[in-house]
């Protein structure tokens, strides 16, 4: 079945009352689409800002796709981590889906004492970081969705054309770290498909992060991914705090005060 996006008004209610005396009410659902299905308000998809920016950040992205719940959690985080000081950072960039909308609705440009660093291999999942419980799970198979090697390079180099304090960060994590050289990081977007890259980037970021800093995970919440919800799970019991999972698969972090 093809998931779609579903934008209606509710003209109908249904209910049908619980054996507690509480009544389940049914109706047309808002938004069907990357596992999310709700009848709740989805208003921000027609808001002029989101549409621009959601907009840029698809462009190259996968034909058919719908993120928006999504992007709209990346992009109201980001506009917080703004009023902490500090810089933006994605591990796992792509095509620059999330970045690009962050960027583009904070007019990233605008924050020239801010600077963005944009990682990835652009090569895809490296095949050396997966492992055996990994690929059991198809991890490996999610190679087949990316584009890789210089042709991707190049079109992510000139989608972000346009900020002048972006940093774009060619390579496998963690070596690729030490060309990060912030030590105030404000808001970080985690989407590497594995663990040994997830948690070695956390590492590297944690003591980096400022108090109240967001850390998004966009992989946590989703099935073939639950090596690396464990892992990020650990990771949050090592470090003293829990990490919320949204009903959008992501996992959110804010660093404790």
């Amino acid at each position: 079945m093809v998931e779609q996006v579903v934008n209606l008004p509710v003209k109908l209610e249904v209910k049908f009352p619980l054996p507690d005396g509480r009544m389940l009410v049914q109706g047309p659902l808002t938004y069907n689409t990357d596992g999310l299905a709700t009848q709740h308000n989805s208003e921000f998809m027609r808001d002029p800002r989101f549409a621009k920016a959601y907009a840029f950040g698809m462009t190259d992205g996968p034909p058919g796709r719908h993120l928006e719940w999504r992007v709209h959690v990346a992009l109201w985080l980001a506009e917080q981590s703004v009023q902490l000081g500090g810089d933006f950072i994605e591990c796992g960039v792509n095509t620059g889906i999330m970045s690009g909308a962050i960027m583009t609705y904070l007019d990233f440009a605008q924050l020239a004492d801010r600077r963005f660093y944009l990682l990835d291999t652009f090569a895809g999942i490296p095949e050396e970081q997966i492992t055996d419980a990994e690929r059991a799970v198809g991890v490996a198979h999610m190679n087949v969705k990316y584009q890789g090697g210089d042709r991707l390079f190049d079109i992510v180099k000139s989608k972000f054309s346009p900020w002048p304090n972006k940093r774009l960060i060619r390579g496998m994590v963690p070596d690729t770290l030490v060309e990060v050289d912030s030590d105030r990081i404000a808001f970080a977007h985690i989407d590497m498909n594995v663990v040994a890259a997830e948690i070695a980037a956390a590492e590297f970021l944690w003591p980096r992060l400022q108090p109240g800093a967001f850390m998004l995970l966009d992989d946590y919440g989703w099935a073939p991914h639950i090596h690396q919800k464990r892992a990020w799970d650990v990771f949050a019991q090592q470090h003293g705090f829990h990490i919320l999972s949204l009903p959008t698969g992501q996992g959110l972090i804010m660093k404790p005060r």
